[in-house]
């Protein structure tokens, strides 16, 4: 029994220190300049023990977007949850969101690579595990408690979800990022959608 737990620990061990090098492999050179040679030679290991956790790098890539996205979402959730309104909850986690995606070592993953290599049907169901999920939960909690407008929850939570993904993609090639400035924006955007906006 002990001894299957020391395997279960160098194994996760050795998938996550895989995980660790292909981030750092795909965000400085990109997906399609890196090859699973250059993982495992800075890993030391070798190419069995890739095929031993994930088929190709594809996986690798969505296991990345997964891991990415889920921080994100604890990070939203962490930093949402220091306000009580569920208005202002709203705005800071999707300002968290942009805030987050922006990162050089996340946009080229999350918003650059990911749609353009896994399938958008992968893509989309990783993201509505995610983030998509708390904005929809926000959404339907906003709704039921009368403050926003009655739309279709589904179309809203797309909307916004695509809107911010877009808007990370345009800043990100920004020189200066002014996220107090994103806030706002966000804010305003979002007033159309309350029932007293």
């Amino acid at each position: 029994m002990e001894e299957n737990n020391k395997k279960k620990i160098v194994s996760a061990q050795t998938k996550n220190t895989l995980i660790s090098i292909a981030k750092k492999h795909f965000t400085e050179y990109g997906f399609a300049h890196t090859s699973l040679e250059m993982i495992v030679k800075e890993a030391n290991m070798t190419r069995g023990a890739i095929y031993h956790h994930f088929k190709n790098k594809e996986e690798i890539l969505c296991e990345l977007i997964s891991i990415i996205q889920g921080e994100i979402a604890d990070y939203i959730v962490e930093k949402s949850m220091r306000s009580n309104d569920a208005w202002e909850q709203l705005i800071i986690g999707c300002a968290c969101f942009v805030e987050k995606a922006i990162d050089k070592d996340i946009i080229k993953i999350l918003l650059i690579d990911g749609p353009s290599v896994i399938s958008w049907q992968e893509w989309k169901r990783i993201d509505s595990e995610n983030s998509e999920s708390h904005l929809k939960e926000q959404l339907l909690m906003l709704q039921t408690q009368g403050k926003i407008k009655d739309i279709n929850i589904d179309f809203l939570t797309s909307f916004i979800s695509g809107g911010l993904n877009e808007l990370a993609m345009s800043i990100s090639t920004t020189n200066s990022i002014d996220m107090q400035e994103v806030e706002v924006s966000i804010r305003q955007f979002l007033e159309g959608i309350k029932k007293d906006g």
